[in-house]
């Protein structure tokens, strides 16, 4: 296992801060980003993976003092809507084919990847973890750090990859 930190001690570098940022500019980028083009959408979407994934390699884990679980915050009505935007945006770059654990030499079936679904897993995990932290409290705080890190390691960092793979080879076709 890493070495693990204090949340007053992660709060207090500059690979947090620049992190916290990252993954605050992503879900904006989700949230607001224009009806323009398709492939500025798909560049645009790839310049804030690639800081994301940049940024969260340097996360540190925390010393988890208390683990609670906090009530989903997620308004589901403005989730909707983001998940139709992102269906708009990605029209015929939504679907892509990969081998779900590449490691794996036993299993090498392909399988359908989804671009809206890696896209909105990420950003449901991070802005989850930004609500949490928002909250203000030192249990918070803490737990919105190590689901951070968590996230990266188990869930959200896996569909950064396979986002960044599918974009770039959409983009390289067109």
């Amino acid at each position: 296992m890493e070495q693990t930190f204090t949340a007053e001690q992660i709060l207090g570098t500059g690979q947090f801060s620049h992190f916290y940022k990252t993954a605050n500019d992503f879900c904006t980028f989700i949230e607001n980003y224009p009806s323009n083009g398709k492939l500025e959408f798909l560049q645009t979407a790839r310049q804030h993976l690639l800081k994301l994934y940049d940024t969260a390699l340097k996360l540190q884990w925390v010393d988890l003092q208390s683990n609670v679980e906090y009530d989903d915050q997620l308004d589901g009505v403005e989730f909707e809507r983001i998940l139709f935007r992102l269906e708009e945006k990605l029209e015929d770059f939504r679907y892509y084919w990969h081998v779900f654990d590449p490691t794996n030499d036993k299993d090498t079936a392909a399988v359908c990847g989804d671009l809206m679904d890696d896209l909105s897993d990420i950003y449901q995990d991070l802005k989850y973890s930004i609500m949490i932290f928002n909250l203000d409290k030192q249990d918070c705080k803490e737990n919105a750090l190590w689901q951070f890190k968590f996230g990266f390691e188990k869930h959200w960092g896996y569909h950064c990859i396979k986002a960044l793979g599918a974009i770039h080879f959409y983009l390289q076709k067109e």
